[in-house]
């Protein structure tokens, strides 16, 4: 079996945990026997081969037409992701992207049992028409992903987020080949509220026109069934799961004092207000704790302010943008880790904690809350409940160690060879 999977991450280029999750489930469906083939948004003109486990580290680099490319030997850090749009005049304006869609597109879409109306592409063409800058990138990524997927064979299309939908979506109709959409996070989740009206209409049609979704908690599923009026019979649930690249991570002791940890981008779904607030009103009670706040984000510059007028000196420390090996060092640091968001879809954060050992304050509003039994789970609002709970650990050193060491075994048992096998169980439906 051979799979199409179009993401917007895959290690180095990471800037949540989509790439994280697409590198476990690549690797899981390549032990299984499955061809990943998944495209990027490179401004190179490759995609990339994983036919075995370990290639998921090294995948082959294949350009257009499907011969390897010159620079294998070198690593992923080698490309440019599509950050920045190109430059002036790469498209004299997004009708010639458009125009350039329906050339990749000349020949007539296969009749389907699960067509996509024709109406529908028309709105996505519409939507990507829009002067919207992250949708231009969309925009960009479609055509390149239309172009190489002319050379491609491929039994079957995943789509991974609102950003891949419309590529999904037109591959399906033209290549009449089935389409899992893949819901890491909705609109609803990043703004906490009603989001942008164009990615919450994407992620509508790339939802209900798929053949099959699968959404990586039951909060997730529940929030696309409610909001997006997506039927049950399509939806399948699939919880991520934790790849260990090393077997059992050193702790590192860099202060004496308890580290407690936060993890993530510095957005108000993931909650870091709240750890603040947590911070501040357990260094009310003792000073023999160290907070600190891993990670960037729209809100970095107003927390720093708020930490630094607190008082509290190197008692709250920020250590900005981490890359992967500096994100493990933050976790080998941290005796606790808090994941207070008021909206996470899964937080594979959280696995990520167990595995370096980490004490696990989760809040009720997380998919990771559904699965895992060794943390600590509370509302988000709870402030109170989760002070209470950081002073126990760290007046009880016995009981921190036992936790960390009950979050180290569990997460052992959370593996992606089983999710994966869940997966390759809804391709085989569709392809039946």
């Amino acid at each position: 079996m051979r799979v199409l999977m179009l993401t917007w991450e895959y290690p180095p280029f990471i800037v949540g945990g989509l790439g994280m999750a697409c590198y476990g489930l690549f690797r899981g469906l390549a032990s299984l026997g499955v061809t990943v083939d998944f495209i990027l948004p490179v401004k190179e003109d490759v995609y990339f081969e994983i036919k075995s486990p370990e290639e998921a580290d090294h995948p082959r680099i294949k350009s257009e037409n499907g011969e390897e490319a010159k620079e294998q030997k070198k690593p992923l850090e080698f490309f440019e992701v599509i950050y920045q749009l190109p430059e002036e005049g790469a498209y004299a304006s997004l009708k010639d992207f458009i125009a350039e869609v329906c050339k990749c597109l000349g020949v007539p879409p296969k009749k389907s049992e699960f067509q996509v109306p024709e109406e529908v592409i028309g709105r996505l063409k519409g939507l990507l028409l829009q002067g919207n800058h992250m949708v231009s990138k969309v925009s960009i990524y479609t055509e390149k992903v239309l172009r190489i997927a002319q050379k491609l064979n491929f039994d079957l299309i995943h789509a991974h987020d609102w950003l891949t939908y419309p590529a999904g979506l037109l591959l399906k109709k033209h290549f009449n080949k089935p389409l899992v959409s893949h819901i890491h996070a909705t609109e609803f989740d990043r703004a906490l509220g009603f989001g942008h009206p164009i990615i919450h209409e994407i992620e509508f049609l790339g939802l209900n026109y798929a053949d099959r979704v699968v959404a990586v908690s039951r909060y997730t599923a529940n929030i696309i069934k409610e909001h997006y009026f997506v039927p049950e019979e399509k939806v399948r649930v699939v919880y991520n799961a934790y790849y260990a690249e090393t077997k059992s991570p050193q702790k590192i002791k860099k202060f004496k004092e308890p580290v407690v940890l936060f993890l993530g981008r510095l957005t108000p779904q993931k909650g870091p207000t709240i750890f603040l607030e947590l911070a501040k009103k357990v260094l009310e009670r003792t000073k023999k704790v160290r907070f600190l706040v891993a990670g960037a984000g729209e809100m970095e510059r107003e927390l720093m302010l708020w930490a630094s007028s607190l008082g509290y000196g190197a008692h709250i420390m920020f250590t900005g943008f981490l890359k992967r090996a500096e994100v493990e060092r933050a976790l080998s640091m941290a005796d606790i880790v808090i994941m207070p968001s008021p909206s996470e879809p899964f937080g594979i954060v959280a696995l990520e904690a167990m595995h370096f050992g980490c004490a696990l304050i989760l809040s009720k509003q997380s998919g990771a809350s559904e699965i895992v039994s060794s943390a600590f789970v509370v509302d988000y609002w709870d402030v109170d409940k989760m002070v209470d709970i950081v002073l126990e650990l760290i007046n009880n050193p016995e009981l921190l160690k036992a936790k960390q060491e009950e979050a180290r075994k569990e997460v052992q048992t959370l593996r992606w060879e089983d999710r994966a096998k869940e997966v390759l169980e809804i391709y085989r439906e569709l392809l039946s």
